[in-house]
């Protein structure tokens, strides 16, 4: 079926977001500004934006720094929204994956990325179907 208008096909664009990254330094903030752009025409609660950016740049980060991909293979992330009020993000890299352990409290130093997404997201997973796959769910408006 062809679109009768460019405000529907457009619509469809508005609620999705496919982007590839560098294995670098950069990624995170590549991602953080791609997803707050793409959060712009979608109603994030800016409360939850804040948020939504935090979880972006840990979990892009996580695939910078353990992934244990090759340098030259490229992060993707992923933005979509729901019907239902949330916002899915996935971030895909080329390492083997890992298995989530809870934060140790008498461990030093970082080891809070995930523990964030944990409190902060109404779901999320690891699955390792073409690399390792991290993805969480937020809701876009404050409970």
């Amino acid at each position: 079926m062809i679109p009768q208008s460019g405000k529907s096909s457009r619509a469809a664009e508005d609620r999705a977001l496919r982007i590839n990254l560098e294995q670098s330094p950069h990624a995170p903030s590549l991602a953080r500004a791609a997803v707050a752009s793409f959060s712009d025409g979608n109603d994030v609660a800016p409360a939850r934006l804040a948020t939504l950016l935090l979880l972006v740049s840990e979990v892009v980060t996580n695939a910078v720094i353990h992934s244990g991909a090759p340098c030259q293979t490229n992060i993707t992330l992923c933005a979509s929204m729901s019907d239902a009020g949330a916002i899915r993000i996935e971030v895909i890299d080329g390492g083997d994956g890992f298995t989530p352990v809870p934060r140790d409290p008498s461990s030093p130093g970082g080891g809070y990325g995930l523990y964030l997404v944990d409190r902060e997201s109404l779901c999320w997973g690891v699955d390792r179907s073409g690399g390792t796959r991290v993805w969480f769910e937020l809701a876009t408006q404050a409970a």
